[in-house]
C-alpha cells in the first residue's frame, strides 16, 4: 500500500518502507493525493516548474518514479491521478476514537513529526507555493483541532498523563496549546483536571496571560466587556489563521495591518489576542490626530516596559527584569553587562528626552526609532481610531516601521471604516502593498459581524462548562439566535446582553433579552462617539434619529431649521455620512445565488438614508428631551400622512394626538387593498402554554404582553408537535455574512444559509433571492420544493402601518400558480400584487421543521426560484433544500467569495449626495 506522508516531512512509503524520491516527485504526488481528481500534465508541469521546459521536466520525473518502483502512471495518460493511496493522516484519525493506554498514545503522538508538508516549501510556481500554504494551514488547523478532541477525552477521564503528553506534543511542534481550544470556546477558567495539563501561562482564562511571579504583565491588551466568568471567544478561523500568517512574514518584513469594522465588533480584542498568542509585545496609541502625540505615547510606552531600567529603580548592580520572548540569557561576561546597562540607560535618556526637553517632530521621531530599534522582541504598534488619522502620519509611520530592528515590526491600525474612508490606513497600504519586497506586507481584514454558528458554539461550551445540562441543543440554538439577531451579530453588545441576563443559580443559560433593549455598556460606547461630534451635528442627528426606519433627503429636509441647527439639509447628510453616522441604503435589488451579489434588477429610485445601526440611532434620540422628541413626530405624522398613512398612524399615536390618529386609522385601512390579512386581527399561533412560557422568559408581567406581539419577543418556545432532527452537517466552512436592505446572509458551518434582521424599526424591505433551476426541471409540470429549516425570531412589525403582509419566508416560481408563505401567523391565503399567496400556517419557533411546497406550472417554463424574507425582527436557518429531489441545500462547497453585495465603500461619499447637493 502506497502512503503519502503529510504530517510532518513530506515523504512516501510503500509497505511501511520510505522510497527515494525527490522534492519534485513527492510534491507531484502530494498534490494529487490532496486534489483527489484526475490533472491535465500541462498543468502539472506548469504547477511544479517555472521553465520553458516544464513538460520535459514532468516526463523526467515521472521516468524517476517508475525507476524507483512506483509504477504509478502509465505513459500514454495524458491525465494523472492516483488510486488506493492513503495517508498518514487518515490513520492517525481512526486511531483516536480507541481507549488508548499510555503506550498507544505515546505511537499515537508519534505520528506528529513536524509542521505539516515541511520540505515543499519554495518549490514549483507561485500558485504552487500558495497552494502549499493553504493546505499547510488546514492540516495544522485540523490537526490541533484533533489533539484539542483527545486532550478533552482524556481530560473527561481523569487522566492528567494524557493531557500532559498531548499538550507537550503540540507545544514541542509549535501547535496551539489544546486546553486554549476548551478556554477559547468556553471563554472560563477550566477544571482542575484541566488546568493541570496547562502551563503556568495558560492557567487562567484568555485571552490575556497572567502575569507570573515577579514579572510584569508586559502586553496585556484591551479587550471589549467580558461576562462573568470570563471573555466568550467567538471563532473566526479564516481570519485567525491570516493574522498569525502576516505575523509570521514580519520575520522578513515589516507588516502593515488593517482592522476594520464598526463600533464594539471585537477589533481590537482579535488583534491583542493574535499578538499575545504570538508572543508580541504590544504598544498602544489611542490618539491618533497628532504625530507629536503619537512621539510621546510610544516614549512614554517604552519606559513603562522594564527593558530599560530608570534611575530609581533597583540597586547598584541589580538586573533589569526581561521578558522570555526573544531575549538572551543575562551575561556572565563583566564587560558585556557593563555595555548593555550603559545601551539601557541612553535609551532612557533619550526618551525622557523627548518627553520632558522635546525638538522638532523629525528629530524626536527619529530619537523613539533608533530606540525601539533596540528592542530585542517582536513589536507591535497598535494604533486606534485609525479612520481619524491624518494622511501627513504616513511619513512618521512608515520611518518607525522601517528603521532596520533586532526583531521583527508590525503596525496594526485598527479603523472603524474600510481603508477607502480612512486616508491614512489608505495611504500606508499603498506604500506597503507597493513595496519591493520577496513577501506580503500589507493584510486588510473585516471584522464581520458574528456568525450564529460561531455564538452557538461559544454558548454550547460556556454551557457545559457551567454543567447546564438541562439545556438542549434546540434550546441554545434558539437562545443565539436570539441575541445575534437582537445584537446585529455586534460582538461587544451581544457580549453585553450576556452580562445582563445572566442565569440566576440553577436557571440554565439564563433570560432572554427583551427587543429594543440597549445595554448599558454598549449604550457608553455610542456616546462615547457622538460626544466627539461638533454640537451642531449632533444635535441635528438626534433630531433625525426621531425618524423610524429609512428615510429621504426630502424628509429629512422638511425637518424645522431649529431641529437641523441651522445646517442645510445637504451639508447634515454630507457631513454624517463621511462620520458614518449614516450609510445609504441598498437599492432593491435582487441577489444571486449562492454569492449573494447584487442582480441590478431594481429601477432606479430616489435615494434613502438609515443610521448606521439601530444602536446609534437609539443612544442619539436619548439625548433630545422628550418634548422635542414629541413634536418632531407630529411633524413627521403631517409629513407622512399623504405617502405613508400607516406610518402617520405610528407616530400620531407615539404622540398622543389621539384625534389624528383615529383619522389616520381610518386612511390607511382605506389604502391597504381589499382582501389584505392586515384588514383584520392577526391570530399568531400561540397557546396558553407558549404565552406562558414567553412571558416567563422575557420577564414581563401577563398584562404587558399583548397577543398581536407574542412573536415581538421571542422565546425558547416548545418545539413543534412533530419534532425533526437536526440535520446532517456538510464538510463546508462558515463564511462572511453579506448586509442587504437590512438583513445579514450569512453561510454557516455546515454548508447551511442563515438570515437575520439587523434590529432596525422600521418598515422592512422584501429580500430576494433568486436560485437558478437546474436545467433538467426547467421543462417540468410540477415543482415540489421540500426544506428543512427552522424560526427563531419572527417579529411583523404592523404596529408601524406597513402597506404589506410581513412573513418569515416565501418562495415563488415565476409563471406557477400562487406563491407559498411560510408563517407563525394564521391570515389564510389572500393576493398581493396580483399573486395568490399560499399559507402554510404549520410553524413555530424554537425547533426544526419540514415542509414540502407545490408549484403547478401550466405549461409555463420555470427559469429560477425566488426566496423571499419580509421581517422586522428575523432569525432563521435553513438546513436542507431540494427541488423534486434535486439537492440545493447544504452546499458542497463555500461560494467562493460571499459578501460583497453589502460593500458601499468604493467611495466615501454617495454618489446620489455628490451629484444633486
Amino acid at each position: 500500500m502506497l502512503t503519502v506522508h503529510l504530517l510532518g516531512h513530506a515523504h512516501v512509503t510503500y509497505n511501511n518502507r520510505p522510497v527515494p524520491l525527490s522534492a519534485k516527485a513527492v510534491a507531484l504526488i502530494t498534490y494529487l493525493t490532496i486534489e483527489k481528481l484526475p490533472q491535465h500534465r500541462e498543468r502539472l508541469a506548469d504547477l511544479l516548474w517555472n521553465t520553458p521546459e516544464a513538460r520535459k521536466n514532468l516526463r523526467v520525473e515521472l521516468a524517476r518514479i517508475r525507476s524507483a518502483g512506483l509504477n504509478l502512471f502509465p505513459l500514454s495518460r495524458q491525465l494523472l491521478y492516483l488510486e488506493n493511496v492513503e495517508t498518514d493522516l487518515n490513520g492517525w484519525l481512526s486511531q483516536l476514537g480507541g481507549d488508548l493506554d499510555q503506550a498507544g498514545l505515546a505511537q499515537w503522538l508519534s505520528t506528529l513529526r513536524g509542521v505539516p508538508l515541511s520540505g515543499l516549501e519554495d518549490l514549483g510556481s507561485p500558485a504552487f507555493q500558495e497552494w502549499t500554504d493553504h493546505q499547510r494551514w488546514v492540516l495544522t488547523e485540523q490537526t490541533e483541532e484533533v489533539l484539542a478532541r483527545a486532550y478533552r477525552q482524556f481530560q473527561r477521564a481523569g487522566k492528567s498523563w494524557g493531557t500532559r503528553a498531548i499538550a507537550a506534543r503540540a507545544e514541542a511542534l509549535g501547535f496551539v496549546h489544546p486546553g486554549e481550544f476548551l478556554m477559547e470556546d468556553a471563554g472560563l477558567d477550566l477544571p482542575e483536571t484541566a488546568a493541570a495539563g496547562l502551563p503556568a501561562a495558560l492557567s487562567v482564562s484568555l485571552p490575556v496571560p497572567a502575569p507570573t511571579a515577579g514579572r510584569p504583565d508586559l502586553d496585556t491588551p484591551v479587550l471589549d466587556t467580558p461576562v462573568r466568568d470570563g471573555p466568550l471567544h467567538f471563532r473566526v478561523p479564516e481570519r485567525e489563521a491570516a493574522l498569525r500568517e502576516s505575523l509570521k512574514r514580519a520575520a522578513h518584513a515589516p507588516q502593515v495591518l488593517v482592522l476594520h469594522g464598526p463600533t464594539g465588533s471585537g477589533k481590537s480584542y482579535e488583534a491583542g489576542r493574535a499578538l499575545t498568542e504570538s508572543g508580541w509585545l504590544t504598544l498602544q496609541i489611542s490618539n491618533s490626530r497628532a504625530g507629536r502625540l503619537i512621539v510621546a505615547t510610544l516614549a512614554q510606552s517604552l519606559l513603562a516596559h522594564p527593558f530599560f531600567p530608570t534611575p530609581a529603580g533597583g540597586g547598584a548592580g541589580e538586573q533589569p527584569v526581561f521578558p522570555d520572548a526573544g531575549l538572551s540569557e543575562p551575561s556572565d561576561n563583566p564587560s558585556a553587562s557593563g555595555q548593555t546597562s550603559s545601551g539601557q540607560t541612553s535609551s532612557v535618556q533619550t526618551l525622557q528626552g523627548v518627553l520632558l526637553r522635546p525638538g522638532s517632530l523629525e528629530e524626536d521621531v527619529v530619537k523613539v526609532a533608533t530606540v525601539l530599534a533596540t528592542v530585542p522582541r517582536p513589536l507591535a504598534i497598535v494604533l486606534d481610531h485609525a479612520h481619524n488619522g491624518p494622511v501627513e502620519l504616513a511619513s512618521v509611520l512608515e520611518f518607525l516601521l522601517n528603521v532596520p530592528s533586532a526583531a521583527p515590526r508590525a503596525l496594526v491600525m485598527l479603523s472603524r471604516t474600510p481603508p477607502s474612508q480612512a486616508p491614512l490606513c489608505r495611504a500606508l497600504l499603498r506604500r506597503f502593498g507597493a513595496a519591493q519586497s520577496s513577501v506580503a506586507q500589507a493584510l486588510v481584514l473585516e471584522v464581520a459581524p458574528l456568525s450564529l454558528g460561531s455564538v452557538v458554539q461559544a454558548l454550547e461550551a460556556q454551557s457545559a462548562c457551567r454543567g447546564n445540562s438541562g439545556w438542549g441543543d434546540a434550546d441554545l440554538h434558539a437562545r443565539a439566535a436570539v441575541l445575534v439577531q437582537r445584537s446585529a451579530g455586534n460582538a461587544l453588545h451581544l457580549l453585553s446582553l450576556l452580562q445582563e441576563n445572566e442565569p440566576e443559580q440553577g436557571d440554565g443559560v439564563g433570560r432572554l433579552p427583551p427587543a429594543g433593549h440597549l445595554p448599558s455598556a454598549m449604550r457608553d460606547t455610542y456616546l462615547g462617539e457622538i460626544d466627539g461630534w461638533p454640537a451642531p451635528l449632533r444635535d441635528a442627528l438626534s433630531s433625525l434619529s426621531v425618524i423610524q426606519g429609512d428615510f429621504s433627503f426630502g424628509l429629512a429636509g422638511s425637518f424645522p431649521e431649529a431641529a437641523r441647527r441651522g445646517m442645510t439639509p445637504a451639508a447634515l447628510l454630507r457631513e454624517a455620512l463621511e462620520r458614518r453616522a449614516l450609510v445609504e441604503t441598498e437599492p432593491a435589488s435582487a441577489l444571486s445565488w449562492p454569492a449573494f451579489g447584487p442582480l441590478g434588477d431594481a429601477a432606479p429610485g430616489e435615494p434613502c438614508y438609515r443610521f448606521r445601526a439601530e444602536g446609534l440611532r437609539t443612544a442619539l434620540s436619548g439625548q433630545l428631551p422628550q418634548n422635542e422628541r414629541q413634536e418632531l413626530r407630529r411633524h413627521l405624522m403631517a409629513e407622512l400622512e399623504a405617502s405613508q398613512p400607516g406610518l402617520a398612524l405610528y407616530y400620531a399615536e407615539r404622540a398622543g394626538a389621539e384625534a389624528d390618529a383615529e383619522r389616520l386609522r381610518a386612511a390607511y385601512r382605506s389604502r391597504l387593498p381589499a382582501g389584505s390579512p392586515l384588514l383584520r386581527p392577526l391570530q399568531p399561533v400561540a397557546s396558553d402554554q407558549l404565552r406562558a412560557a414567553q412571558i416567563k422568559a422575557v420577564q414581563v408581567r401577563p398584562e404587558q404582553v399583548r397577543p398581536e406581539q407574542m412573536l415581538s419577543a421571542p422565546a425558547l418556545t416548545a418545539p413543534p408537535t412533530r419534532p425533526v432532527p437536526e440535520p446532517r452537517r456538510r464538510p463546508v466552512s462558515a463564511s462572511p455574512a453579506v448586509s442587504w436592505q437590512g438583513y445579514l446572509l450569512s453561510w454557516e458551518q455546515g454548508g447551511w444559509l442563515g438570515i437575520l434582521s439587523q434590529g432596525r424599526y422600521g418598515h422592512p424591505h422584501t429580500l430576494r433571492v433568486h436560485l437558478p433551476i437546474p436545467a433538467h426541471l426547467r421543462g417540468a409540470s410540477a415543482l415540489t420544493l421540500r426544506l428543512v429549516w427552522r424560526l427563531d425570531v419572527f417579529h411583523a412589525g404592523h404596529e408601524l402601518g406597513p402597506g404589506q403582509m410581513a412573513f418569515p419566508l416565501r418562495f415563488s416560481v415565476p409563471g406557477a400558480d400562487g406563491a407559498q408563505v411560510l408563517t407563525p401567523d394564521v391570515p389564510g391565503d389572500y393576493t398581493e400584487e396580483g399573486q395568490r399567496q399560499r399559507v402554510s400556517a404549520d410553524v413555530t419557533l424554537g425547533g426544526w421543521m419540514q415542509h414540502e411546497l407545490h408549484f403547478n406550472m401550466a405549461g409555463q417554463a420555470a427559469e429560477r426560484l425566488d426566496l423571499q424574507v419580509r421581517a422586522l425582527d428575523l432569525a432563521l436557518t435553513i438546513a436542507e433544500l431540494s427541488l423534486n429531489g434535486h439537492s440545493i441545500l447544504p452546499l458542497t462547497a463555500a461560494p467562493e467569495r460571499p459578501g460583497v453585495a453589502g460593500n458601499q465603500d468604493s467611495q466615501p461619499l454617495p454618489q446620489s449626495l455628490a451629484v444633486r447637493h
